[in-house]
């Protein structure tokens, strides 16, 4: 059975990282498919890659005005303790009748035979680059999209928080953190990859965000102990007094970077947004 990471640390996931880059990524995506799609002309949406519902809490909150009474919300990740995390929110709400129309999937998104052809107007999808099958995942947005609806997602240009992995060098030589997908991070792949799947109306653009803090310890320790394997990898194999050192040595390197609080640690966003043809 595949390891749910990601869904383990869905609670402190939801709790630090639901404010600046995430919040900004979903902001910028509602507004881009809105503009290529109007939301009162929704028939269904799809948050892919759901995560703890963030897109679809924003959706919800900010255009809920906008969104037909019988609009059909789906909510979908891999992983199951996301998801679950998107029940609780979704009890917490029951009695609006978006939150309680929402129906939620355990399914990859360059999967989803359970899903029928042409049954989407709208698809968002927050912070793409962790998505391991490009070329699967925009075909198969294509063909659940139905004809002229709208794709919006974002994955990061620049990320200067995640360098910080850097210091487990400082403790092992040998340890090198993966970077960061370098295909989501360029314009020109990404409008390849859309133009392959035939999707048209093809806008790509950069946006600055910044993670804000005024405790570093927060941010280090889940750099260094989160158990997601995209954060955390590197350091998998230290002790715990290593790993708490490779923590301590985050926060030194914050407070030497950033000495005014609170910090503003920067990274550059592309939000991309397309069409199905007609």
């Amino acid at each position: 059975m595949m390891s749910d990471a990601w869904g383990l640390q869905a609670k402190e996931y939801a709790e630090k990282l639901q404010k600046g880059p995430p919040k900004a990524s979903v902001d910028a995506i509602l507004q881009a498919v809105d503009s290529l799609l109007p939301f009162e002309k929704a028939k269904s949406i799809l948050d892919n890659g759901c995560g703890t519902g963030l897109g679809t809490q924003t959706l919800i909150d900010k255009y809920g005005h906008q969104l037909p009474d019988l609009i059909h919300l789906v909510a979908a990740d891999l992983s199951p303790g996301m998801i679950e995390s998107v029940r609780m929110t979704k009890a917490a709400h029951k009695g609006n009748r978006f939150w309680d129309r929402l129906e939620l999937q355990v399914c990859s998104v360059d999967n989803m035979s359970k899903t029928q052809n042409s049954c989407f107007s709208h698809i968002i999808a927050s912070l793409v680059f962790f998505f391991a099958k490009p070329e699967a995942t925009f075909s198969e947005a294509y063909r659940i999209l139905q004809p002229g609806g709208v794709i919006g997602f974002t994955s990061f240009r620049e990320n200067q928080w995640m360098d910080l992995r850097n210091v487990a060098k400082k403790i092992n030589p040998g340890l090198e953190p993966a970077p960061l997908p370098a295909e989501w991070a360029s314009e020109e792949w990404i409008k390849r990859q859309l133009e392959k799947a035939n999707f048209i109306d093809i806008k790509i653009e950069p946006m600055e965000v910044y993670v804000e803090l005024d405790d570093s310890l927060p941010l280090a320790t889940l750099l260094v102990r989160s158990g997601i394997p995209e954060m955390s990898a590197v350091f998998q194999s230290l002790t715990d007094e290593e790993k708490d050192r490779a923590v301590q040595l985050i926060v030194e390197e914050l407070a030497e970077r950033y000495p005014k609080r609170p910090a503003k640690i920067p990274g550059i966003l592309l939000v991309s947004s397309a069409r199905k043809q007609l």
